[in-house]
């Protein structure tokens, strides 16, 4: 089974000369004898000189790293399945090929096919080291006794002396799907913002290569959500994106293209003008300023390769030990997207106006006023919340964009709005919590980053009145004033058949515990991770969830 999904050397197939996985028959298990070590065989071209090599240095411990993610951008297919060993990426063992299954297959047969087949690999590949090894221990490996799977894995390692160096590899396996698709996607959709980007970093003097982050990041997908609740283009966590832009009950601006941009403009040259190059900065971006400035003191370093080198860390992992090797490779396919992508076509600009709204105005108010559908409004203007586009809460003041042309018609109807169209004033727009055991007026004033009083003046409550478990409570917004509210409010409660409560408004989500949940199903639930349901919570290792407790969930 494993043969007929047509396993095989990444080094054979260089050799043969095609960039990608082949297809080997079905009933020959023939090896292809010119496998080489890869690094010296792996560059499908030769590229000038990039111009900004000085900013941007293709470091050489980086460089086996920057030719494996170049055939992830370009190359490989996302129904394919590279397995390599995770610290050395010269070493390709297999290219296991499912375009025909994707073909057939439904995504569920799909991924289960892939899951078993990438499976055996991995049995496969640690059986063939185990016996390499035993054959080095004996002192005896002689090649023309060699099986075809033992004869392939013992060339990847002809450059290693190490006597333990199958037993080392044992194990050791990642596997990487190709990103080709996707990227040549990314650089379509790219089109529509990539001027304007570059104009933005332009301004703060910041090289234009820069922009081309998203197509690790997000794959230029505006909706783009991770686990870890980045979202956007530019990826950003709740705790960066407070710092550099709105996150708050009314927007998201991470959602934006053009906000976020300008946040990860001044993000990244705070990192330069903290660590001094771009292979080190860039690496910040993903792995964070303070944690790298930290990890360049333990080993005395000043540069990325010193980190990579003889930094340790645990956090220090695959994905941010590859970031950099990731950008220069992907900015690399950009910038040779002809010699990648057949016919490729750039989407054109998005062109807009940029109108700026004096009060806070009802969503659906504004988008009447552009003339533009609701797509289209929402595609200009994607930051806001659900509660905005709703109406629950309005428009607060500041710029909006409006379809190109409109500007002048906007602000000519924008004035003849009456009073009851728009307001001094944002809508309150309360969230209701469940008092669970423990809880108190204070702590959830600590917990929804608003004080007592706000909370008291909102339930009607009297002085020393305590709240009571099951007691439903309003909890008002953060960054609103309760006494400077409309006094039309509107009070959201989400509820499931399992009682989670939802704080909509407060950037905060709790959820009740029910019989027999764990942390780990909630993290799989509310796509969050188990890390971060503990750190907000303050949960230690041993903590165990109990039943009738609320806990607190990450939110985007």
């Amino acid at each position: 089974m494993l043969k007929r999904r047509s396993i095989l050397l990444f080094a054979a197939a260089l050799a043969a000369g095609h960039a990608g996985a082949q297809t080997l028959p079905a009933a020959d298990a023939t090896v292809i004898e010119a496998a080489r070590p890869l690094l010296p065989s792996i560059t499908v071209q030769v590229a000038p000189t990039p111009p900004d090599e000085n900013e941007f240095p293709h470091l050489p411990v980086l460089l086996p790293a920057v030719d494996f993610w170049t055939h992830v951008f370009s190359d490989w297919s996302e129904y394919q399945s590279a397995i390599h060993q995770i610290d050395d990426l010269s070493k390709v063992y297999t290219v296991l090929d499912f375009r025909a299954d994707a073909a057939v297959l439904s995504p569920g047969a799909l991924a289960a096919l892939r899951s078993r087949e990438e499976h055996r690999a991995y049995e496969t590949l640690d059986a063939t080291l185990n016996e390499l090894q035993a054959m080095q221990d004996k002192g005896v490996i002689e090649s023309d006794r060699l099986t075809p799977e033992q004869r392939k894995v013992y060339a990847l390692y002809a450059d290693s002396e190490d006597p333990k160096r199958f037993k080392n590899a044992v194990g050791r396996f990642r596997t990487q799907r190709g990103l080709h698709e996707r990227t040549e996607r990314a650089l379509q959709t790219a089109g529509r913002y990539l001027p304007e980007m570059e104009r933005i970093f332009a301004g703060y003097g910041l090289p234009t290569r820069l922009t081309r982050l998203p197509l690790v990041e997000s794959s230029f997908n505006v909706e783009a959500y991770s686990k870890a609740a980045a979202a956007g283009l530019w990826q950003f966590i709740p705790s960066s994106a407070r710092i550099y832009m709105r996150l708050n009950e009314v927007v998201d601006d991470r959602r934006d293209p053009w906000v976020s941009t300008d946040a990860a403009a001044r993000h990244l040259k705070d990192d330069y003008d903290a660590l001094g190059n771009w292979p080190l900065a860039l690496t910040a971006y993903n792995y964070g300023r303070g944690g790298l400035a930290r990890a360049l003191a333990e080993v005395n370093g000043a540069t990325l390769t010193d980190v990579i080198e003889r930094y340790n860390g645990k956090r220090f992992g695959f994905a941010s030990s590859n970031f950099y090797a990731e950008f220069l490779a992907a900015s690399d396919v950009e910038r040779n997207a002809e010699h990648h992508f057949t016919g490729i076509v750039r989407e054109p600009l998005l062109a807009f106006d940029t109108v700026n709204v004096e009060d806070y105005v009802p969503y659906e108010t504004l988008r009447r006023l552009s003339g533009s559908d609701d797509e289209e409004f929402r595609r200009l203007n994607p930051a806001y919340r659900p509660e905005v586009i709703s109406g629950r809460l309005y428009v607060p003041p500041g710029p909006i964009r409006v379809p190109q042309g409109a500007a002048e018609r906007f602000r000519l109807a924008y004035a003849t709005l009456s009073p009851e169209q728009r307001s001094p004033h944002q809508r309150q727009f309360y969230v209701s919590h469940v008092v669970a055991r423990g809880d108190s007026i204070s702590k959830l004033a600590q917990r929804y980053g608003v004080s007592s009083q706000q909370i008291i003046a909102a339930n009607g409550l009297g002085k020393g009145h305590a709240v009571r478990v099951g007691q439903t409570v309003k909890i008002p917004p953060r960054d609103t004033n309760s006494a400077r509210a409309l006094t039309a409010v509107a009070v959201a409660s989400t509820t499931t058949n399992t009682k989670v409560k939802t704080a909509v408004a407060s950037g905060q989500r709790t959820h009740r515990v029910a019989a027999g949940q764990t942390l780990g199903a909630l993290a799989k639930r509310y796509q969050t991770t188990i890390k971060s349901l503990r750190e907000l919570n303050g949960f230690g290792e041993s903590d165990v969830l109990r039943v009738g407790s609320t806990i607190k969930i990450p939110n985007s």
